[in-house]
């Protein structure tokens, strides 16, 4: 098997037991990550707004 492959798998097998052991942990991780994202697009709308006016 390939590397990258195993690695994908390897992957993937952790977040299906991290789902099925701790899948509020994994939620609270998840929308953490979700409103580090939207403040990021957040800060970039509210940077091109203030060059436009």
């Amino acid at each position: 098997m390939k590397p990258k492959k195993v690695l994908l798998l390897v992957a993937a097998a952790v977040l299906i037991y991290t789902l099925i052991v701790h899948p509020t942990a994994l939620g609270d991780g998840v929308q953490t990550i979700l409103g580090w994202i939207g403040d990021g697009l957040n800060s970039i709308v509210a940077f091109f707004k203030s060059t436009v006016d």
